[in-house]
This record gives structure tokens, sequence and C-alpha cells, in this order.
């Protein structure tokens, strides 16, 4: 598959503790993706195609979706750490990793409560924190000509996702049968944006303000 953009970059050293805080976005996501997903097949009356992620914390042994909540929500804020020490300076330095804490602390509210009023107040505040955090990036990709083509891809995934959370939303109030596949599209189609997003951080990317890249290559 190829990149969403092209263009020369500067090899940004990281510690091994930042190069982790990076990568616990995308383990935290394939791991909540493995688990519910392993547990939706072995749970008894459960229909995936049909059902929301939720229902498996009523299904026997509930415990281990209310903890892949968890874990998937600390991980995130994990990741929130590693990409606020990864902007340094900029535009949305304090706003994006907040987003993501926002969005993390809200799986960790799915995880600890069954009440179907948190959840779903905890539901909605998630994917809005989720998506403003995609909108504020889009924002700093813009101003930076290395990140310029995610510009387009980011702006598409939101786009994405909000019509399968649309879609969603309207199975749900209509009890219809796909609503388990709009849910999965939407965290499947996180899932790839995030992969390609670290990859190319991993790969030497950086996420500093112009200015900043420019001290830093003086220095060097």
């Amino acid at each position: 598959m190829s990149e969403p953009d092209a263009g020369s970059h500067l090899l940004i050293p990281r510690t091994n503790l930042q190069t982790a805080l990076l990568c616990s976005g995308i383990i935290g996501a394939v791991l909540f993706t493995t688990v519910y997903f392993c547990f939706g097949v072995i749970s008894p009356n459960y229909y995936m195609i049909h059902e929301p992620i939720g229902r498996l914390q009523l299904q026997p042994y509930g415990w281990i979706q209310s903890v892949n909540y968890i874990l998937a929500g600390l991980f995130i804020c994990i990741f929130a750490i590693g990409l606020r020490n990864e902007m340094v300076s900029g535009f949305g330095l304090v706003l994006i990793p907040f987003c993501h804490i926002v969005t993390g602390l809200g799986c960790i509210v799915l995880g600890l409560s069954l009440d179907p009023q948190i959840q779903l107040y905890a539901g909605d505040f998630t994917f809005a924190s989720l998506v403003a955090g995609f909108l504020l990036l889009v924002r700093r990709f813009a101003a930076d000509p290395q990140w310029r083509g995610w510009v387009i891809y980011t702006m598409l995934s939101v786009a994405l996702m909000i019509v399968l959370c649309a879609l969603f939303t309207y199975s749900i109030a209509h009890q219809g049968r796909l609503t388990g596949v709009f849910e999965r599209l939407i965290i499947i189609t996180r899932l790839v944006w995030l992969f390609f997003f670290t990859a190319k951080l991993l790969g030497g990317r950086s996420l500093a303000s112009v200015d900043k890249r420019e001290i830093q290559a003086v220095t060097n």
C-alpha cells in the first residue's frame, strides 16, 4: 500500500522510552481488536455482525471485555504522553494530547460501568474526542510541508468514521442487522490510520514545529 504522502524528512533520534510511548498506541489498538474478536467468537449467543462490542460485557466472563476497555484506555493515555513529547511545541501542543486522554478515559469508563446511561455518555465523549483529536492534527499537518499529504488522508478517515457512526447509531435505534459491523469498521479505520501514522514517526518523520526542526538540524 502506498504512503499517503511523500517528501524528504529529517531522521529524528528518539530514546527507547519515547519509542515505547509511541508504539503503545498501535499495541493497544491491536490488543483491543484481538481480544474483542476472539472473545466474540467463543461467546455463546453473541453475534458480532449484529451486536455492538459492549454487549460482550453481558456475556459469561464479560469481565474480559471490561478489562479490555480499561487496558485500551490506558494504552491511549500512554500514547498521548508520547504524542505530547513528539510535538515539542506549536499548534495543538496541549489540546491534541488532551483529546487522546479524554478518549482513553472514555474507554476506561466503558470498562468500569455497565450502566446503559453512563455507557451512552462515555461512548459519545469517546467518539467526539477521537474526532476532535483527528481534526486538530489536520490543522497541524496543514502547517507543515512534510505532513501536507496527511491532511486529505486524515480528513477522509474522519469523514468515514462519522458516516459509520451515523449508520451505527441508526442501526441501534432500529435494531438493524449490521450494528456490529459498523462499530468494528470505525475501530478498523482508526487502527489503519494509527498504524501508518506510527510507522511514519518511527521511520524518522517529525511532529516538531518547523522552527524546532531547523534548530535541531543546525545543532546536530
